[in-house]
């Protein structure tokens, strides 16, 4: 399934019919699309369960969004609703039950490690494409979100236009628009409750399919420290900890050489561990963070703001 989760089968999906299966969440993590790394955080899965299925059941009661979700069935693990993957782009058209093979990600703020600093930096994009007048700087505080786009099913996954994801995944206007009216009312709900609990939400993505009657429904999982970009007082809660970590590793700038220079993913050099005082503060903050986020106790762990302190402390003393 992917670097961090298992997907377990019950019932496979056919042409007509969604499949049943089981989302289970481990303590793995990956970062700038290596792939399972070598440590695990204890916690962790657990955490994003608990996270995911909150929101799951949130948006539907709250805003009659359509999800793949059925229960959760174990503290890491989740019952959901099956759809085909469909690889070939040009089967696509008029077809019912598959995934739509396209991330959505939505950006509220542009915080610092954004990728949208790099796409800009190579002329990939303009600050206009983003509906900005100036280039901005990291921290820039959208007015209105972005939507962004970019396939889910390639080897290296690239950003599409507008125009393109809606052609490349087959979709009708009226389909796009929608797929598009979802994403912003989940950002929304996601940011609204994120500033109740004096959080900022800065960006996150979103994945869809279409079920058996060709009605949109979101799938995957969404709303996580993994999924999403939020902060705590300016502290990035997100896998960004772990980023900043690498990127002060020789490893970092081997692994962007080798993507640079196209070599295949099994050729990528591999990444040291992490040292065991971070994993224990990481670990509490993906716990922290699914105890404040659900409103309910679980580990009992320390507040964010304890759990923070102890990682500038720690970095003091590196």
């Amino acid at each position: 399934m992917g670097s961090v989760k298992n997907l377990i089968i019950e019932k496979e999906p056919t042409a007509n019919a969604l499949g049943v299966g089981y989302f289970e969440f481990t303590d793995d993590y990956s970062v700038f699309d290596y792939g399972k790394m070598p440590d695990t955080i204890p916690g962790k899965g657990e955490s994003l369960c608990k996270v995911a299925s909150f929101n799951f059941k949130q948006i539907a009661k709250l805003l009659n969004i359509k999800t793949h979700f059925i229960e959760q069935v174990a503290p890491n693990k989740m019952k959901i609703s099956l759809v085909r993957v469909i690889r070939d782009y040009n089967a696509l058209k008029g077809e019912k039950n598959f995934l739509i093979p396209l991330e959505i990600i939505f950006r509220n703020s542009l915080p610092e490690g954004s990728s949208v600093f790099k796409r800009l930096s190579r002329g990939e994009i303009t600050p206009q494409d983003l509906g900005l007048a100036d280039y901005p700087k990291p921290g820039t505080k959208l007015e209105k979100p972005i939507v962004d786009f970019s396939t889910k099913l390639e080897e290296v996954d690239r950003y599409l236009k507008p125009n393109e994801a809606k052609e490349l995944a087959k979709l009708t206007d009226g389909e796009f628009e929608k797929m598009k009216e979802i994403t912003l009312s989940i950002d929304a709900w996601l940011t609204e409750r994120a500033e109740s609990l004096g959080l900022s939400h800065e960006d996150g993505k979103l994945e869809f399919a279409f079920d058996n009657n060709r009605e949109l429904m979101v799938v995957d999982v969404f709303g996580t420290m993994d999924e999403n970009r939020f902060s705590y007082n300016g502290f990035a809660l997100s896998k960004q900890i772990l980023r900043d970590y690498y990127k002060t590793t020789p490893w970092y700038k081997e692994l962007e050489e080798a993507k640079n220079n196209g070599l295949e993913k099994s050729k990528w050099p591999s990444p040291p561990r992490l040292p065991q005082k971070l994993i224990e503060i990481v670990s509490n903050l993906y716990k922290g963070f699914a105890e404040l986020w659900t409103g309910e106790k679980i580990w009992g762990v320390k507040s964010l703001d304890e759990t923070i302190e102890e990682y500038y402390r720690w970095k003091d003393e590196l």
